[in-house]
């Protein structure tokens, strides 16, 4: 367990995570890792569970490599180091059985917000223009120029505000999967925006405006988004097909081994 300097008077809570997550707080994502939000004297907590149902990960997340809870803390603290706007990190609880990690938990303060990413993609088109602009000088001159590499920069991670200026402002949330890279040519800075799922015309929009802030032609954005987009759809289905496959080969052998015991061959 490490817990934020300024959120030691919450030691208490954070230390009994476990319980209190189970017994309060209102779920707004439920599935192998769940988050919820939990109010405590006052203050809005959004916490995230971390199952470890692959034992194999499990003991590498013990032995090997930090947690995915410890990850999301410590990056969260470095990405805001660097100017980069997230939800503030309070703790993060790991615990074990056996010696093997059983679950952890990443707490943060939870951030108000107007919409995700995502959302803004049903906006008008004049207003969305101006959050696909922003979120593209965002992406650029904050994420990238910081050699902040987002593994799973999706639209449901990006929040938006507006502020009273009508100016947006961005917050990056499920940190686990984020590299820290010294330089990023074009073509991997245009690849890491491949997982944003909008209409084409977005990411045209989103293309062509990263293009302008990095110096590149706009017309040779939207090209190479598109390509990269197209590359993780594939993979996407590839990876789909070997789920499936997986799964078919699970279930055959779980009828095989039923069928053993239910006629079992006596010497």
């Amino acid at each position: 367990m490490d817990i934020n300097p300024g959120f030691e008077y919450y030691r208490g809570f954070i230390s009994n995570i476990r319980n209190n997550f189970t017994e309060n707080g209102v779920t707004l994502k439920e599935g192998r890792n769940t988050i919820k939000i939990i109010e405590y004297k006052g203050v809005k907590f959004c916490v995230k569970s971390f199952g470890n149902k692959n034992r194999i990960n499990a003991i590498a997340y013990s032995f090997i490599r930090p947690s995915k809870a410890v990850r999301s803390f410590n990056y969260a603290l470095r990405i805001l180091s660097l100017g980069v706007k997230t939800p503030e990190p309070v703790a993060f609880v790991d615990y074990y059985k056996n010696s093997i990690l059983d679950k952890s938990f990443y707490i943060s303060i939870f951030q108000k917000h107007d919409f995700s990413l995502g959302q803004s993609f049903d906006l008008p088109l004049a207003e969305r223009l101006e959050v696909l602009s922003s979120f593209a000088a965002f992406a650029c001159m904050q994420l990238h120029n910081n050699g902040i590499y987002h593994k799973d920069l999706s639209p449901g991670n990006i929040l938006v505000t507006q502020k009273p200026d009508e100016s947006y402002v961005f917050h990056l949330i499920d940190l686990n999967r984020i590299k820290f890279k010294k330089k990023m040519g074009f073509r991997t800075r245009m690849s890491n925006l491949r997982r944003i799922n909008g209409t084409a015309m977005c990411l045209g929009t989103i293309a062509h405006f990263y293009a302008m802030h990095h110096k590149k032609n706009p017309v040779w954005g939207a090209l190479r988004i598109g390509v990269e987009r197209i590359k993780y759809e594939k993979f996407r289905k590839v990876k789909k097909r070997c789920k499936r496959l997986t799964g078919l080969n699970k279930a055959k052998q779980d009828k095989t081994k039923e069928t053993t015991l239910t006629n079992p061959i006596h010497h």
